[in-house]
């Protein structure tokens, strides 16, 4: 098997690959799958098949955009190819994503925090896919403007053109509700 260089440094064959990504992505691509299904089952599978890909297709990566950039692009491809296939409703959204939300705080504030990210997180899911996946890729998921462009396959100026699009939406929806998120700019 030939080996393959990452920008991240790391030369390994092909299943060492698929490890090193399984290890550092696995909670990403599960988080950005289940924005898209809304089903905790169904995001599970969704990462499967998204390591799964990965595997198959590690020969074909060329090194133009950062890995982390290349498996987003296969988990939003795979999470809307099964959106396609099943019709379903937000059940819940599962505890687990708002471990990164807290911090060592007293409880009460601990819980305050939790009840607002809940908030702002049912708001964006409610977006319509086009400004929720920006959302999410650039607020949740950390990532910068070119590599959501990549994971999305879509031009830098329309995911600027998205990404404010998305903020005016979730912020007209904030206010109705009273409160508006420190991360939206005015």
């Amino acid at each position: 098997m030939e080996e393959m260089k990452t920008n991240e440094g790391i030369t390994n064959n092909k299943e060492l690959m698929l490890e090193h990504i399984m290890t550092h992505y696995s909670k990403d691509v599960y988080l950005l799958a289940y924005s898209f299904v809304k089903e905790k089952g169904l995001a599970e599978d969704v990462s499967q098949e998204v390591f799964i890909k990965c595997y198959r297709n590690l020969d074909s990566f060329r090194g133009d955009a950062e890995i982390k950039s290349w498996i987003y692009r296969i988990t939003v491809n795979t999470a809307k190819d099964a959106v396609k296939k099943k019709s379903f409703k937000i059940l819940k959204f599962p505890k687990v994503f708002f471990e990164n939300f807290k911090k060592s705080e007293s409880a009460e504030k601990t819980m305050l925090k939790y009840n607002h990210n809940e908030q702002i997180l049912h708001i964006v899911l409610d977006l319509p896919i086009i400004y929720r996946e920006v959302i999410i890729l650039y607020y949740f998921q950390d990532l910068k403007v070119n590599e959501i462009s990549d994971a999305l396959n879509v031009n830098i100026n329309s995911v600027k053109t998205r990404l404010s699009r998305g903020r005016s939406i979730l912020k007209e929806k904030m206010v109705k509700k009273g409160e508006i998120p420190f991360w939206i700019d005015n």
